[in-house]
Formats: structure tokens, C-alpha cells, sequence
């Protein structure tokens, strides 16, 4: 009943994650102290397809300023096929296969993660596309400097959030209760995620508010790094829109304990943590959540 619990509910989140199958290919300004590697991470894209795609041959050599091409991705659904996607996505079946490293006899699992060539040889930057969000400037080209954030290149110290599509909806926070960081601000969401949206410090540490143990960690397009935590009472805690985590997989964690550090919201771009408590499978105000050890 404990793992069906835990399978459940983790099945529940990857949904909600991959309710939006196809995102839009974008363009990442590599900033001062990025690597290839940190930037995969934070678009959840493997390293090779971002090298494939720049033609980068040694990503040593990346500069500060450098565009940076990140893949479109599909992700497959229940009754999908190689023919059906590239049909759908208007791309050439032998386009689909090269870009995979697949051929004609492979087939596709559930929830797998497909790189889509764009169709022309470079992205159109007055038109900016997110998973969720479309936005087209006139007179002007826009780039995508992460999902959500666009820079206009007549004024590049213009930095323009895109609109959050994002249902949430504000409270008044109890100063009273404990929770991951340290607050200042903070929302409900209220669309297909039920948890809050916390606005903190850039880079402050994320601590667990109740001890357990870590059944699931790693990055989710949309979401950062993501850490799930078992309670001893079931109770499942979800931290997302991590930069970094600390623990592992099957690690015993404390009340109090660092469990992370907070990385931007791709949204906003702003500092933000995604939290979220299930009890079994159903979804429970993190504001009433239990607390301590």
C-alpha cells in the first residue's frame, strides 16, 4: 500500500508536468559562470542535443553572451507513433529518426522524451514561444534569455517577464508557521498544481520542514530540480525550483535540514520555490501540513 501510495502520487505530479507535450524551441544568452552542463540541467535537455543543434564541438570554449539554441521536446502520449508525431509536429519522418538516433523499427514508451529539428535554420526571434506562453514584438527582436525572460536587442538592459499563465492566488502569510525559506511573498496556485509559490532570497538554502526520507529527485522542465520527501506519517513533500540538491535518492533527512538552494522561477525569473504535500494521493494545504520530526 506504501509504494502504491508513493507511485500514485508521483504518477500524479509527472502528469501535471507533462500536461503540456510540446514545447517550443528556444534561445538561451549563456550568462557569466553558465556551463553547457548547468544549462542542460535547467532546460532538462541532455548536453549532446544542445551540442548537436549549436554545432559545438568543444563546450570549453562557451562565452558569456553566446546564443544558445535549446531543443524542442515531445513528450509521448499513450497511442503516439513515430509516423504520428512527426505528422503532427509537420517534420519529416527521417528528420524525427536522426534527430533521436532512431530508425524505422523503434518504437516509443510513454512519458519519453522526443527532440524536435525546428524547421527552418534558426529560430524566429520576434516571435517567442514557452510552453504555455506566446508573445510577438513588433519592431523589435526579442530573445529568450531563460522560459519566461525576453531581452530586446535595441535595449539590452531591458530584461521583459513574459505574461504568467499561471492561476495563483495570494494570501496573507502566518508568520507562525515554519516553511522551506524564509518568505517574502506568497501564492496559491490554482490551476492544475494545488501547493504555493514562494518568493524568497536568490539562492537561499531550502530546509526541510518535516524529516523523512528522499524518494525522488531531478530535474522537471518547468519546475527546476524537484525533491520528494517522505514523512514517517506518509505524508509526501514536494520542492521545486531548486538550483541545486544536497540529498539522494533514499537518504534519511531531518527537520531543518538543507535539502537545496533556491533557483529562479522560469517563469518570472524571479526567486521562487514550489511547494507541495499530499497525504496518499490527495493533495493538502502546505500551510497546514505537519511540521517538525
Amino acid at each position: 500500500m506504501k509504494q502504491y501510495t508513493i507511485t500514485l502520487c508521483l504518477g500524479l505530479f509527472f502528469l501535471v508536468l507533462t500536461s503540456t507535450v510540446y514545447s517550443e524551441e528556444l534561445i538561451h544568452i549563456l550568462q557569466k559562470g553558465e556551463t553547457l552542463y548547468s544549462i542542460s540541467r535547467q532546460f532538462n535537455v541532455p548536453a549532446e542535443a544542445i551540442m548537436t543543434l549549436n554545432d559545438i564541438d568543444n563546450p570549453d570554449k562557451l562565452k558569456a553572451g553566446q546564443k544558445i539554441r535549446i531543443p524542442a521536446v515531445y513528450t509521448v502520449l499513450k497511442g503516439d507513433t513515430l509516423y504520428g508525431i512527426a505528422r503532427k509536429l509537420n517534420v519529416s519522418i527521417e528528420t524525427l529518426l536522426s534527430a533521436n538516433k532512431l530508425d524505422n523499427n523503434s518504437k516509443v514508451q510513454v512519458g519519453q522524451t522526443l527532440y524536435i529539428p525546428s524547421s527552418g535554420s534558426s529560430v524566429t526571434e520576434n516571435t517567442v514561444k514557452t510552453e504555455s506562453t506566446t508573445k510577438i514584438v513588433e519592431k523589435t527582436t526579442t530573445t529568450v534569455i531563460s522560459p519566461g525572460i525576453s531581452i530586446t536587442e535595441n535595449n539590452s538592459s531591458a530584461l521583459k517577464p513574459l505574461d504568467d499563465p499561471r492561476g495563483l492566488m495570494k494570501k496573507k502569510v502566518d508568520s507562525s508557521i515554519i516553511w522551506p525559506v524564509s518568505v517574502k511573498d506568497i501564492s496559491y496556485l490554482t490551476g492544475k498544481v494545488y501547493g504555493v509559490l514562494i518568493t524568497a532570497g536568490a539562492g537561499e538554502k531550502v530546509k526541510a520542514i518535516s524529516s523523512g526520507t528522499v524518494i525522488s529527485t531531478g530535474p522537471y522542465r518547468g519546475f527546476g530540480q524537484v525533491v520528494f520527501l517522505q514523512s514517517k506519517t506518509g505524508y509526501i513533500y514536494v520542492y521545486g525550483g531548486l538550483d541545486g540538491i544536497m540529498p539522494k535518492t533514499g537518504q534519511s533527512i531531518s527537520f531543518g535540514d538543507e535539502i537545496g538552494t533556491l533557483g529562479s522561477d522560469s517563469l518570472s525569473g524571479m526567486p521562487r520555490l514550489y511547494f507541495m504535500v499530499y497525504n496518499r494521493d490527495i493533495p493538502v494545504d502546505p500551510a497546514k501540513a505537519p511540521r517538525g520530526y
